[in-house]
């Protein structure tokens, strides 16, 4: 289980701590090995106060090396309210908090706030089995006050801030501490910055068409690092970060993140207190067609950049183009006679502010769009595959039947974990169908690519939701559909090892609770009744994000159980608990999260005797917020804690956890109704 402070990989083993002898006190003398070498360290201990509060060292003192003041990450981190995460493949250490991603690279001078570099006079540094970062460097890049008094070699680190100075250049600083968006995406496509004080300097960095960035110079953050509710087509994100200069002055950039390149007008309130981006309201003015070299050309003429979306729909298909923040002068039908691929084309306004442009076309057309400063264009071609048909409404591809095969003969491969499954035909059938990719675009498939490998000819089928394929002769077809597994299975299990690639979770004792989750977890897979259809969200040292663990489930399972370790700065702390979250749609007529949660919790504690913590409610955890079936986090043990650590590790011991967490599921799924 994630837990705040709990990042660190912890390399060291016993025998490596006992042979670090430290004396806190006056004096720190003590052997410091980093860098591949031995150095021995005897100096006046150095005191590390935030807000006037003593630090007090755990496992290893601060000490100073290269004139620089090095501090355990994961003690500083917890003491500055920050969470740490540690990147194992990369090196590389991430401190978080709400305002601030900082990254330092082990053995690199140069660092990273909000994706912004900066640099250090000392790096971060693997010290004795840990993990130490230069104080001062850290302090600057959360935006905290750091002074060092040299007599009492004290470092006072100060979280609450007193009024930065004044500059020479930009007068006494100000805060940004306001973003306004558009009300709704009808609305006027307006972003106001607003601060506390006037603006004084402040300018547009002109960086790419699908950006808008402006850097306000003496003028601190109050804002989120990150707003993605912007009621906007146009704006998908607005981002913040402060920066510090070289002569200590700062300034705060905002980032305007487009969808496609737009045109706009930056300007400044009357009192200076605001700037104001305002997107322009384009007039699409025509809309012309011609068929040349075997191309249709739809040109879409504008008094501006349009910043189109442009997707195709199915039953019957149809290229569409929305265009934000418009005003049309084009009637509703469009004259397309002089197009070979355009059966039908007509313009409406979608929405108040957006316009749509439909073309209906044939089922194997392909397209190309592009913009310059005052319009678009559209060509569509024929596509390289033939005799074959996509609905989106039966979720099925229907082949021609130009040659015979037998269906029987048809292998499906299920990769699911890579997002696509594979139709593979028993012959080269390239003669007949081509090929190419068949670009979908709905909720079930992006996109069909049709390819010939090992004489065979695959139908590679990109999914937007895990499915089950099966062919068959229908009408004189063959049809092969993308069914949901839920019309296939009636026992569906999503299984899920928490954590996984660049996210390694908790860890201590040296172990790491991105490889436990996985290993209990294929083994829970192994005990479980053949009539239970499992699917995962990896099998291997990948990170799944939550959201999309969280989204699989929704869409095919009928309930979720994730695996995890957990962890706590107590290590006397040990047991089992299994979290779960009441959902809108408990109703009691099926399984809830709670009643699976307890037979869990139950099964373990019974099968191990482990320390029952029980089942416990969190309202604070995505993946239980982002799940509408039955869902649980079973925290098999503490990795803090010796005793637990020691037992999670030996291969009888998780064969048991992972028996006991097999049997809770099948009673679930044997003695309450899922659906």
């Amino acid at each position: 289980m994630r837990k705040m402070w709990k990042r660190l990989l912890l390399t060291a083993m016993t025998v490596g701590m006992l042979s670090t002898v430290t004396a806190f006190g006056a004096n720190v003398s003590m052997n410091l090995f980093y860098y591949g070498k031995n150095h021995a360290y005897n100096a006046p201990e150095i005191t590390v106060k935030i807000d006037g509060k003593t630090m007090t060292p755990k496992d290893m003192p601060a000490v100073a090396i290269d004139g620089r003041t090095m501090l355990p990450m994961r003690q500083i981190a917890q003491e500055l309210g920050c969470e740490v995460v540690w990147n194992e493949a990369a090196q590389q250490v991430y401190v978080i908090n709400d305002d601030y991603t900082l990254v330092f690279g082990i053995n690199k001078n140069v660092g990273y706030q909000n994706g912004e570099e900066f640099k250090m006079d000392v790096p971060a540094m693997i010290v004795n089995d840990r993990t130490m970062l230069p104080v001062r460097a850290l302090a600057t890049a959360l935006d905290l006050d750091i002074t060092w008094d040299d007599p009492s070699r004290t470092v006072n680190i100060a979280t609450k801030k007193t009024a930065a100075p004044p500059s020479a250049d930009t007068g006494a600083y100000v805060t940004l501490n306001k973003i306004s968006v558009p009300g709704s995406t009808t609305a006027g496509q307006t972003f106001t910055i607003q601060a506390n004080g006037r603006l004084t300097d402040w300018e547009e960095v002109l960086i790419s068409d699908d950006k808008i960035v402006l850097d306000f110079y003496g003028a601190k953050s109050g804002l989120a690092s990150k707003i993605t509710t912007t009621n906007s087509s146009i704006v998908s994100a607005v981002r913040t970060a402060q920066h510090t200069n070289a002569d200590g002055s700062i300034y705060t950039r905002v980032v305007l993140d487009l969808a496609a390149k737009k045109q706009y007008e930056v300007t400044e309130s009357t009192d200076g207190t605001k700037v104001i981006v305002a997107f322009d309201k384009v007039t699409v003015e025509d809309v012309s067609c011609k068929h040349k070299n075997g191309e249709d050309i739809i040109e879409i003429q504008g008094d501006g950049a349009l910043g189109a979306d442009v997707f195709t729909l199915s039953d019957p298909t149809r290229i569409v183009v929305d265009i934000p923040n418009v005003e049309s002068e084009l009637r509703d039908t469009l004259s397309v006679k002089e197009l070979k691929y355009v059966f039908a084309g007509r313009s409406g306004m979608f929405t108040d502010t957006t316009l749509r442009l439909v073309f209906e076309v044939g089922d194997l057309t392909e397209y190309a769009y592009s913009e310059d400063e005052d319009g678009g264009k559209l060509i569509i071609y024929r596509s390289t595959l033939d005799h074959m048909t996509y609905s989106g409404s039966k979720d099925v591809l229907y082949l021609d039947k130009e040659t015979s095969f037998k269906t029987g003969s048809v292998k499906i491969e299920d990769h699911y974990l890579d997002g696509y499954a594979d139709v593979i035909l028993p012959k080269d059938l390239e003669d007949v169908y081509g090929e190419g990719t068949y670009r979908i675009g709905d909720d079930v498939i992006e996109k069909i690519e049709v390819f010939t490998e090992d004489g065979k000819t695959v139908l590679r089928f990109w999914q937007n939701r895990i499915s089950c394929y099966s062919i068959k002769e229908e009408s004189g077809r063959y049809a092969i559909y993308a069914k949901s597994p839920k019309d296939v299975y009636d026992k569906i299990l999503l299984l899920d090892a928490g954590h996984g690639g660049k996210d390694p979770g908790t860890s201590g004792n040296g172990l790491v609770e991105k490889d436990l989750t996985l290993t209990v977890m294929q083994k829970v897979n192994e005990e479980l009744d053949k009539d239970i259809k499992v699917y995962l969200t990896r099998d291997s040292d990948v990170y799944p994000d939550n959201n999309s663990r969280a989204r699989t489930a929704n869409q095919i399972a009928d309930m979720m159980v994730s695996i995890h370790m957990n962890a706590a700065e107590n290590t006397l702390v040990n047991g089992t608990e299994t979290l779960y979250k009441n959902h809108d749609n408990d109703t009691g007529e099926t399984l809830t999260s709670k009643q699976l949660a307890e037979l869990i919790q139950s099964s373990i504690i019974e099968a191990t005797g482990n320390n029952n913590r029980g089942t416990v409610h969190r309202t604070d955890l995505l993946i239980l917020n982002g799940t509408t079936v039955p869902s649980v986090i079973v925290e098999v043990v503490f990795l803090s804690n010796v005793g637990d650590a020691l037992k999670i590790s030996q291969d009888a011991y998780q064969d048991i956890v992972a028996e006991a967490i097999a049997e809770a599921i099948e009673e679930a799924f044997d003695e309450y109704d899922v659906r």
